[in-house]
């Protein structure tokens, strides 16, 4: 892997968290990112006993994760637990 596409690579995550920034501090952004956190299972925990459904819960949750991390947050569970407050405040 070369230096430049690293760098590039780089550029772009740091694009894209600028753009999910930009959409968060709009009400419709926030709005839609507690509904997507709650629908992928990071604010509302699920367990089944089917396997092949708890994979399916575990790629979403996966997926919210990485909006969490490239909003650089070191613990994702602190912006979870806000989100499940103002949630209760609702």
């Amino acid at each position: 892997m070369s230096v430049l596409s690293t760098l590039e690579r780089l550029r772009e995550k740091s694009k894209l968290k600028e753009d999910l920034i930009n959409i968060l501090e709009t009400p419709q952004g926030q709005r839609f990112f507690r509904v997507l956190l709650r629908e992928c299972h990071v604010t509302k925990p699920v367990f089944h006993s089917d396997t092949a459904k708890m994979r399916e819960c575990e790629g979403r949750r996966r997926l919210a994760m990485s909006f969490l991390t490239l909003l650089g947050q070191d613990d994702p569970q602190e912006l979870i637990n806000k989100i499940e407050m103002e949630n209760k405040n609702i």
